[in-house]
């Protein structure tokens, strides 16, 4: 392989952790994966005896903060001070007799080398430096993740969910002997607590091209032992969906989303900035933007089995939107998501169909514009991308790539370049896409947007119209911002005009 560098923060520190004890420590796990890696080292995973000796030394060593992981079996972190860099030091307790013996304990290879540390510990350490009994950092250099034993996931059966995660993390490939297992072994993905299960799930879908992996996740079975919710989806509208059915298509919508959120700057340069800004306010802390996004996707049809009926021969949904939002939360409830992150989500499944019901219904009105926007608030722009993804899911990924540039057109536009494209159905798809398109433009421009700051306030609206306090007061503000956004007010002025029209 080739040497690694070890940054000069991290290799100060370990070189001091070194010479705080006698008895040996090493760096493992995570930490030198990520350093034969080539990546970013911030979490330094230390194992030795009295784990939690070692990190009260530390803690007095370099200050800092100590907080408990597991007392029961031995894990302690110790986040550094500010000065130190964003480094945090987790000292666990060896596992076995020897190190040799807990690197046989872990969860695949690649997070399975060691690294002793010494006080004259070199900043580019040889491979001979590193104790890889398990052939690890060959397995990192060839890009697969490789678990050797089965054993490894009946004791701890959050690994099947692992797996995925540092695959998609870490751009591996999980190899077929490890699938194999992770097939047998699926069911038992069940068994780990709700808040592990969300963590290893949120990391995955937070990584571009984790789509794919979803798909993987699938075919061995795991995604719906742990989503067993979207099992029914499998064999449901097959007539129209094909193979797979409604989960086919959900997972299409994945793919779809991926495909936009890597291209969002080349697409739509005017917002991509303030798309990232608003969904990152309005990301709960157990839910970065893109796995937000992802769950919305992933569970946006959730509700489409228990609702399918055939009307004059015709497979329809009735109220799957509504009835999917219900559904969604219980979900994400059940996995222990926070509050903001459920209601979050269930604004998506619930509102999904709304621009697609605006080019049905004759086009986006001023009126119908500020309707949308105005019921969604913060969450618009997570609707709009998963709804363009929904869309695009339609269309084949060559054939998506041709129509790209009259898909995020202005519907008003000149439309020769949606004239080209043929058959009507992919022209349907398009004009459907430039709709969103035009939302997202809207809903992401500067200054007030769609939904326009009030005119006048309650106070001012009971004087003009004489009311005491109620609902008549609400009633009529937001008439007067419709109006606002209609464009048939404009001034203070004309506001109370407007008002007195209304006595």
């Amino acid at each position: 392989m080739t040497r690694p560098r070890i940054p000069a923060a991290a290799l100060a520190v370990l070189r001091r952790v070194a010479s705080l004890r006698a008895e040996p420590v090493w760096l493992v796990g995570g930490a030198v994966r990520d350093l034969a890696g080539g990546r970013p080292l911030s979490d330094l995973d230390l194992a030795g005896r009295d784990a939690k000796g070692l990190a009260a030394a530390c803690v007095k060593e370099f200050g800092g903060t100590l907080v408990v992981l597991d007392d029961h079996n031995g894990v302690y972190r110790v986040v550094l001070p500010k000065e130190k860099g964003p480094l945090q030091l987790d000292c666990a307790e060896l596992q076995g007799a020897s190190i040799g013996e807990d690197l046989a304990r872990r969860d695949f290879t690649v997070n399975a080398a060691a690294l002793a540390l010494s006080p004259k510990l070199g900043a580019s350490p040889r491979p001979a430096d590193f104790l890889d009994p398990r052939g690890g950092l060959a397995d990192l250099a060839r890009g697969v993740l490789r678990c050797e034993e089965e054993r490894l996931f009946v004791e701890d059966p959050l690994r099947l969910l692992r797996a995925f995660r540092l695959a998609a993390q870490h751009g591996l490939s999980i190899d077929e002997p490890t699938l194999r297992m992770i097939r047998r072994r699926r069911q038992d993905a069940r068994q780990p607590a709700a808040e592990r299960v969300r963590a290893e799930l949120v990391g995955l879908l937070d990584c571009p091209g984790a789509p794919a992996l979803l798909r993987l996740m699938d075919e061995c079975g795991l995604l719906t032992a742990v989503l067993e919710e979207l099992e029914p989806a499998r064999k449901c509208a097959e007539a129209y969906y094909g193979p797979g059915g409604v989960l086919a298509h959900t997972l299409a919508v994945c793919e779809r989303l991926d495909f936009l959120l890597t291209r969002f700057k080349s697409l739509y340069p005017g917002q991509a900035k303030a798309f990232w800004s608003r969904l990152a306010a309005r990301a709960p802390g157990d839910a970065p933007p893109r796995a937000l996004l992802m769950l919305g996707a992933l569970l946006h049809d959730i509700a489409k089995p228990e609702t399918a009926k055939r009307v004059d021969g015709r497979l329809r949904f009735f109220e799957h939107d509504l009835i999917g939002a219900e559904r969604a939360a219980a979900v994400l409830k059940r996995l222990r998501f926070s509050r903001s992150a459920i209601d979050a989500v269930a604004a998506v499944v619930r509102h999904h169909l709304r621009p697609g019901h605006l080019v049905s219904g004759g086009g986006a009105t001023d009126k119908a514009v500020y309707r949308l926007f105005r019921d969604l608030g913060d969450d618009a722009p997570s609707l709009l991308a998963v709804c363009w993804a929904d869309h695009a899911s339609y269309l084949p990924e060559p054939r998506l790539l041709r129509a790209l540039k009259a898909a995020t057109a202005d519907p008003s536009a000149d439309g020769r370049e949606l004239a080209r494209l043929k058959p009507e159905e992919v022209r349907k798809t398009v004009r459907h896409l430039q709709l969103v398109s035009s939302l997202l433009r809207r809903g992401l421009a500067p200054g007030p947007g769609p939904v326009p700051e009030r005119l006048l306030d309650g106070s001012a609206v009971m004087k003009a119209l004489k009311l005491a306090p109620g609902p008549k007061v609400g009633e009529a503000l937001e008439k007067l911002r419709e109006a606002q956004a209609t464009g048939k007010v404009r001034t203070r002025e004309e506001a109370l005009a407007f008002l007195s029209r209304l006595k």
